[in-house]
């Protein structure tokens, strides 16, 4: 079984039924099936890199490369298979999934239909996606999160929305008939403007801080929507989940209790899961390096990855912490803590936000003297990689002093 057994399947079953919108184009199930195999394609190997700008060619090609059986793996923007660490799969993988290694350079991981198929009736029942889910996605399917999101909404029998378009005005249309929405925080911060919307159901994030600020403003804007924040890995698919309310809305490192069938430990503060959802070549329990501890009631407090470390001359500064204390400020927009190497604290870091200069004394008066950094940089917008994160190597390699 593959996924495009299951567009097949799907396609018999939902016919003429909208299974992706794309601005204001159209494609039903049938349709979607149609492209697909017309599509033609060169093979060489059983992988297929695909490098397609668009969302609609990323996903004919992945299901296409499905059909004859190959591995498809989507490319990030401007990459090539010559910038990839390559590992090994095992012999019933269909597809790889990307991530960044231990070098910084990505790798390429493999997994099974089953390791993600069978979970979808489980996270579809948390983040409400059903056969009349119309769901909201942006950004290149190369994110592993997009395209989970995308195969569980085929799964479903659901319709995708999304846009080619990079400015968030252009999407209000397309919200207007969404009833869910998965985006990176740093995305959903753009839709909490306007007119509210009563029509979005549920709305669910991961890979960075929700901040309390951003929930209250969604909660205004989506008052019918339940806000789901979860926490997961590449490596090890979904982990941990909670459904904010006024209780935990303040409390932003407390990722929620386990998925149904994944189990969370800590040894020596690092965070460790064993489940079955797992890429092919690991043995769980498994860590990617992640910190954090259980408290009393079985959530999973969150506390950073190496990389969110600064060791400033013997003292240890969270990144994440100092990120999530500057974005309470309010007016401050998106901050940034990026760190480097010095010569005489061993470590060091600057600050990068988008908010008004005059805010310097504020900031000040939040942070405690070791927690100061060496610069402030104010800057007019964060920018962002393909994946919607805040993009610290664009800043390092550009906007340091």
């Amino acid at each position: 079984m593959n996924f495009y057994n299951l567009l097949q399947s799907q396609a018999k079953i939902f016919g003429e039924k909208i299974f992706l919108q794309i601005d204001d184009k159209n494609s039903s199930y049938t349709k979607f099936l149609s492209d697909v195999d017309a599509c033609e394609m060169n093979f060489c190997g059983n992988e297929i890199f695909i490098s397609e700008k668009s969302f609609y060619n990323q996903a004919i090609k992945f299901f296409a490369a499905q059909k004859f059986s190959k591995k498809p793996i989507i490319l990030h923007e401007k990459m090539t298979a010559a910038d990839i660490n390559f590992s090994h799969g095992g012999e019933y993988d269909i597809l790889g999934v990307l991530t960044s290694g231990t070098t910084g350079k990505p790798k390429i991981l493999y997994r099974t239909y089953e390791s993600w198929a069978d979970f979808f009736p489980e996270q579809n029942k948390i983040f409400k996606v059903d056969s009349a889910t119309k769901i909201f996605i942006h950004g290149s399917l190369s994110f592993t999160g997009n395209l989970n999101v995308f195969l569980s909404v085929l799964f479903a029998g659901g319709t995708i929305l999304s846009s080619e378009k990079t400015f968030p005005h252009s999407w209000q249309n397309l919200i207007k008939r969404a009833t869910n929405i998965y985006l990176v925080p740093t995305k959903l911060r753009f839709l909490v403007k306007g007119a509210k919307n009563f029509s979005v159901k549920s709305i669910f994030t991961g890979s960075q801080v929700l901040t309390e600020k951003q929930s209250r403003a969604l909660m205004k804007k989506f008052p019918a929507a339940e806000i789901i924040l979860y926490y997961g890995a590449s490596e090890l698919n979904y982990i941990t989940y909670k459904k904010i309310d006024d209780e935990n809305i303040s409390d932003i490192q407390n990722l929620g209790k386990p998925f149904f069938g994944v189990k969370v430990e800590i040894r020596e503060n690092f965070i460790y899961v064993e489940n079955k959802f797992h890429v092919s070549g690991i043995k769980t329990p498994y860590t990617v390096g992640d910190c954090g501890y259980l408290d009393e009631q079985g959530n999973l407090i969150f506390e950073g990855r190496g990389e969110d470390f600064i060791n400033r001359g013997g003292v240890k500064i969270n990144a994440l912490n100092l990120e999530s204390k500057l974005m309470k400020i309010p007016e401050v927009e998106a901050a940034a803590v990026v760190k480097f190497r010095d010569e005489i604290r061993g470590e060091d870091f600057k600050i990068y936000l988008v908010a008004p200069k005059s805010i310097r004394q504020v900031v000040r008066k939040t942070l405690t003297p070791l927690e100061m950094p060496q610069e402030i940089i104010f800057l007019d917008s964060m920018p962002l990689n393909d994946r919607g994160k805040v993009d610290k190597k664009f800043l390092f390699e550009n906007f340091f002093h």
